[in-house]
């Protein structure tokens, strides 16, 4: 009987040998497939943790966009606009150099004279600075300035008209003692910018 056996073996051993071969190479492929694809797995995992976090960023920047236009669309609305500079051309206190322009051009187009300015960049008691929201800028500028009644109320309305945000914190006004219809104005206005 043993030899029965052993000669059915001699006579399929290429057989045999090729099942073992092909068994075995199965069982090779089922293993390589089956790790690659735990490899596989594993880095797509690990690419959805990185696509969730960047569109946790995405969404954090569309929101910030969003909040930044729609406080372009209030200060729209409110017909006054803060004054954008770019940072990197120009330092806070330079930011205010267009601004200055145009209140020197409404002095000269109101006719009154200036007799002294300060500047002060560092303005006291202001709700938008005090928020301390990085980029925002505000310079008070203290005027002594002397002119007629009309001449001081054409500035003030050009300076209401200005499509930049401004704030005229005081103002005091007496007559001139040798001359009554003119008038010294002591007055103070905060201009804002936003360096961008």
């Amino acid at each position: 009987m043993e030899q029965k056996i052993l000669k059915i073996i001699r006579e399929n051993i290429l057989w045999l040998f090729l099942v073992i071969m092909v068994t075995g190479g199965c069982c090779y492929g089922v293993y390589h497939y089956a790790l690659l694809a735990h490899d596989n797995y594993g880095d797509l995992k690990i690419k959805q943790e990185e696509v969730a976090q960047k569109q946790e960023e995405l969404d954090t920047i569309q929101k910030s966009i969003q909040a930044r236009e729609q406080n372009k669309k209030k200060q729209a609305e409110s017909g006054k606009v803060i004054y954008e500079v770019l940072a990197q051309q120009f330092t806070p206190e330079a930011s205010f150099g267009i601004m200055f322009e145009n209140i020197l051009s409404n002095i000269s187009n109101s006719g009154i004279r200036i007799r002294s300015i300060d500047y002060n960049y560092k303005p006291m008691e202001d709700k938008l600075l005090d928020a301390q929201v990085q980029g925002y800028n505000g310079c008070e500028l203290s005027f002594v300035a002397v002119g007629k009644y009309s001449q001081l109320q054409s500035f003030f309305k050009n300076i209401a008209k200005e499509k930049y945000l401004s704030n005229i914190q005081e103002i005091y006004i007496e007559p001139y003692d040798q001359d009554k219809s003119i008038l010294i104005a002591k007055f103070k206005i905060r201009l804002y910018t936003k360096t961008i």
